[in-house]
């Protein structure tokens, strides 16, 4: 007597509601019932959508039918439960219903495989089994497990990356509570803010004002959080060029008002001294440094009084002129070409740095800066030591 495959659950064999999903070859899809399942060979699919509308369409012009799983139930009901209970028949099933989007049916038959062969290395790999080499099977999740991880959202991780990626989320949600109240707050409420969650809403908010008056409301809003990424920001606007000087100045009195601050941000602005920034920023930079009364980047200063930079630029005329040729004839030329051009950058704003913070003025002779520097830091070293005597 032929033995038949073990009636898997029931419940599981429940149709699904999911409708199937035909792709087309002009890359449009539709979804929805198939009402001719049973034409063979298939000319046309005749299809019910969502909203009840009947629509017929020629096989030819169907790239890919996706099955939905109420379907694949089907094909799986009119073959599955009449195999013979095999291990090889199992497997082939097991692995259609892998392909067909049935992974609890595909995995109900590989661990009846297991009761006919409970080392069949096929049905163990497939289920994620690997063997110790006591001989044993352990999961790749238990072992996974043994090692500290744990499973979350899909995937291992460990409790750090989990703690990290929850406080990530909760954060996001509430800049993102943040940004749909800060558009409509009054200028009492906007100076009442202190949440650190709020800062990269103010500063998106900030980017997107037109208004100077409400940018520094804004700026101030910043400020009022006081957390290091908050202020950075505020400095950074600071760099605007674009930005005008009452707004500049607003950014430079939060700031003071933080003097544990001031050195970290002081910090920030000498990055910039170095000669491949442009000269616009270079200078704001330097007038910060000079407002936030950073005498510790005066070296630095001295460095990028003077800067080149290169520009492309294009040289040549569109009228056309008359040139000799080498035969003695006159021709016609014309064009323009672009070519780069190097550019001499006396930096004001990093002179007036220097005068404000050293109190000297040696206009724009680096020479003279830098010998300047080095008789002040000997006579600052001598000073030192006859301290110590």
């Amino acid at each position: 007597m032929i033995k038949t495959l073990f009636m898997i659950h029931c419940s599981l064999f429940t149709a699904s509601l999911f409708a199937d999903v035909y792709l087309l070859k002009d890359g449009g899809k539709i979804e929805g019932e198939l009402l001719n399942p049973n034409e063979v060979p298939r000319k046309t699919y005749r299809i019910k959508t969502a909203d009840g509308a009947e629509i017929t369409i020629p096989a030819v012009q169907i790239d890919r039918h996706r099955k939905s799983e109420r379907e694949a139930l089907r094909e799986y009901n009119a073959f599955a439960p009449f195999e013979e209970n095999t291990i090889e028949n199992h497997l082939r099933i097991a692995d259609w219903c892998s392909k067909n989007q049935l992974p609890d049916l595909s995995k109900q038959h590989l661990k009846q495989i297991l009761e006919l062969d409970r080392d069949n290395k096929d049905a163990r790999r497939m289920l994620g089994y690997v063997k110790q080499e006591d001989g044993s099977w352990t999961t790749t999740d238990d072992i996974r497990s043994s090692r500290g991880l744990l499973k979350h959202e899909g995937r291992w991780k460990t409790q750090q990356q989990i703690d990290v990626e929850s406080k990530f989320a909760r954060q996001k949600k509430k800049e993102l509570e943040w940004e749909k109240r800060i558009g409509t707050m009054s200028k009492n409420d906007l100076s009442a803010i202190t949440d650190p969650a709020a800062a990269v809403p103010l500063w998106k908010a900030l980017t997107n004002a037109s208004n100077p008056d409400g940018r520094i409301l804004l700026i101030r809003a910043l400020g009022n959080i006081t957390t290091p990424a908050a202020l950075h920001s505020v400095a950074r606007w600071a760099l605007n060029p674009k930005e005008n000087e009452e707004v500049r100045q607003t950014c430079y009195e939060v700031i003071l008002k933080y003097p544990e601050a001031k050195q970290a941000i002081i910090g920030f602005y000498a990055t910039y001294l170095n000669p491949n920034t442009d000269p616009a920023t270079l200078n704001l930079a330097a007038r910060g440094i000079a407002e936030l009364d950073g005498k510790s980047a005066v070296p630095q200063l001295i460095d990028v009084l003077i800067t080149y930079y290169t520009k492309q630029t294009t040289v040549g005329s569109d009228t056309p002129s008359v040139v000799q040729g080498n035969s003695g004839g006159l021709g016609m030329s014309a064009g323009t070409k672009t070519v780069k051009q190097t550019f001499t950058s006396q930096n004001r704003d990093v002179l007036n740095a220097l005068i404000r913070l050293t109190g000297n003025n040696f206009q724009f002779n680096q020479d003279t800066w830098r010998n300047w520097l080095i008789q002040s830091q000997k006579t600052a070293s001598f000073n030192a030591r006859r301290s110590e005597l």
